[in-house]
């Protein structure tokens, strides 16, 4: 990883991603139900789930010491690794440049691990997350999977690699 971490970026807990699951964005909702077979969204099946995924996993603390957000990458295969995230809507808008500062880390130490590729997906409506893929992460499109999601949602792809 990078010499520092910003500091406030912590390990992930249960408790974080349930805190963080009851107060989910309702377009990180939408996109969680297109992926995982459910009649509703429940906070702590998710919460489970996401603690449950294997890999590297961060907190990140807002001004009020709360969870903001919480990510991590899973390896796929070796050197391609899978990005997850879930955040508050109080701690995407006051906190979408620390967690922007953030996320660039982890990428940033996953590279420097030897990892060659770095990739997510969304749900093609969620035009703000695409846009901070591009802008604030710099990963490029490469693609559309067309009537990927359970409802029949497109998802579109983005990846970086080195």
């Amino acid at each position: 990883m990078p010499a520092k971490p910003p500091s406030n970026l912590i390990a992930c807990s249960a408790w974080h991603l349930l805190y963080l699951c009851e107060r989910m964005r309702p377009d990180e909702i939408e996109q969680y139900m297109a992926f995982y077979p459910a009649e509703k969204f429940d906070p702590e099946v998710a919460a489970i789930g996401f603690m449950n995924t294997p890999g590297m996993k961060f907190t990140l603390l807002g001004p009020d010491n709360l969870p903001a957000c919480a990510g991590g990458y899973h390896e796929v295969l070796p050197g391609v690794w899978q990005s997850w995230m879930v955040g508050s809507c109080d701690g995407w808008k006051d906190g979408w440049r620390a967690i922007t500062k953030a996320s660039r880390w982890m990428m940033e130490g996953l590279f420097e691990m030897g990892a060659r590729r770095l990739q997510t997906n969304a749900l093609a409506s969620r035009t703000k997350a695409l846009e901070w893929y591009e802008r604030g992460l710099k990963l490029k499109r490469e693609g559309t999977w067309f009537k990927y999601g359970l409802q029949g949602q497109d998802v579109a792809l983005y990846s970086r690699t080195v």
